[in-house]
């Protein structure tokens, strides 16, 4: 971002940046302050009224300014806006979990190409939406990111452990040597995978290749499951493990060396929230993330390739520092990405898939929620959209009911959901609309 600034603006010219978290943008502006002095201002969603009047006096009347904030800086005016910084443009923090469901990417674009101010987007994976508008990637010369060895579940003996004894290995190896080592988790509520309790293989839908559940239907496409497509056998047992299961399990082989995130140890367990700001690794550990990879929704394969990438570079450079990857299918294409070290050919493949589908960003999908307590929604709802869309659901989700709404383009549908929203609205009903959610 220094590099990015210092070779764009001269003297008089402001930039935008936006970064996902307030630890992230703490720190970067503390780096630019040591660059560029006192033209960094600094505002962020735990800021005191007073801090986000001050930024946004500054931004809004001083020229030369430098911007530093999370999501909600996006829409604020700055003088001589001259470069805009999107730093992980993909991270789930950086949309507003609430309707209006903005975006800081599609504000960034949108602020770029109506201001005619050039933008820049920084992250350790480009994302499809950029790539499909024809972004120039400017990737780093070699890997994209540092080794990473994986470790194949079906390689030892089916076990319910959380970590494979190759695994442990590596963590006392590490730990016994001085070095710092960090175990990535499924967080609570990610999708689940079931193995083969004869074979250890994964149980997938034999139709669309997605992480199978304990029922008998993929909850992807609806085909029927089968046994395991290696062996035969028709039982399975879930994998994986909490933060709590995966601790234990080392600390009963480390000991006291084994922590969370902030208690200091040499082995840390932690989920996607405890990466940030996490570097100077000597090994970092991801446990069977294959759920994730497969779940049946268009954007598990891509969001968790970015999560492991980034996992990937907590690890510091040298002889013998890296990631290792649990797997129980170490052939799907997350994984070939990981060892590849690039994501160019995980990228080019995704989109055309996505192409063929219609979902986003070749198409256009909307999540609609909907709580009321009436019974002819769906109707109402299908009624007003019409055949301006296709319509998928309604799913129950924490007490409201779920929808989304897909077409390649759907400019007639918004219409029609605007009304919808007010009527339902009008009758004492809660509304919440997404475009291209990130969950689904």
């Amino acid at each position: 971002v220094v590099d990015v600034i210092r070779g764009s603006l001269a003297g008089t010219q402001s930039a935008l940046v936006i970064g996902p978290s307030v630890a992230e943008v703490e720190a970067l502006a503390t780096v630019l302050a040591e660059v560029f002095g006192n033209r960094v201002s600094l505002s962020h969603s735990d800021s005191s009224g007073a801090m986000q009047t001050a930024a946004w006096d500054a931004a809004a009347s001083v020229p030369g300014t430098i911007l530093v904030g999370t999501r909600e800086v996006a829409l604020w005016p700055v003088t001589g806006l001259s470069l805009i910084v999107v730093v992980e443009d993909a991270r789930r923090l950086m949309r507003s979990p609430s309707t209006p469901t903005l975006g800081v990417r599609d504000i960034a674009v949108g602020r770029s190409r109506y201001g005619s101010v050039p933008l820049e987007v920084m992250g350790p994976l480009p994302t499809l939406e950029l790539a499909h508008r024809g972004t120039d990637v400017v990737a780093p010369a070699g890997r994209w990111w540092p080794l990473v060895e994986v470790l194949d579940r079906r390689d030892e003996p089916p076990s319910s452990a959380p970590l494979l004894s190759s695994t442990r290995a590596a963590v006392a190896a590490t730990a016994g040597r001085g070095g710092r080592t960090f175990v990535l988790v499924p967080r609570r509520g990610d999708a689940a995978a079931f193995l083969c309790m004869r074979c250890g293989a994964l149980r997938t839908c034999p139709t669309c290749r997605s992480a199978a559940s304990a029922g008998d239907d993929c909850l992807r496409c609806g085909s029927s499951l089968t046994p395991c497509s290696d062996c035969g056998f028709g039982r399975f047992r879930p994998v994986g493990a909490g933060v709590g299961t995966v601790r234990d399990s080392l600390a009963r082989a480390l000991g006291d060396a084994v922590g969370l995130a902030d208690d200091g140890r040499p082995v840390i367990v932690g989920t996607e929230r405890d990466l940030i700001g996490l570097e100077g690794m000597d090994l970092a550990v991801a446990v069977d993330f294959d759920g994730s990879a497969l779940a049946p929704n268009y954007l598990a394969a891509e969001s968790t390739l970015r999560l492991l990438v980034r996992l990937a570079h907590t690890v510091r450079r040298g002889r013998g520092k890296r990631a290792i990857i649990q797997t129980s299918d170490p052939s799907q294409p997350v994984i070939q990405a990981l060892r590849s070290g690039s994501g160019a050919e995980f990228l080019s493949a995704e989109l055309e898939a996505r192409r063929s589908a219609g979902f986003p960003p070749i198409g256009q999908l909307i999540a609609l929620e909907v709580e009321i307590e009436e019974e002819d929604v769906d109707e109402r709802l299908r009624s007003a959209v019409g055949e301006t869309a296709t319509i998928l659901g309604p799913a129950p989700v924490g007490g409201r009911q779920r929808w989304l709404v897909q077409a390649p383009d759907l400019d007639e549908a918004r219409i029609a959901l605007r009304g919808f929203a007010h009527r339902v609205r009008d009758r004492g009903g809660r509304v919440r609309l997404d475009v291209d959610p990130i969950d689904l």
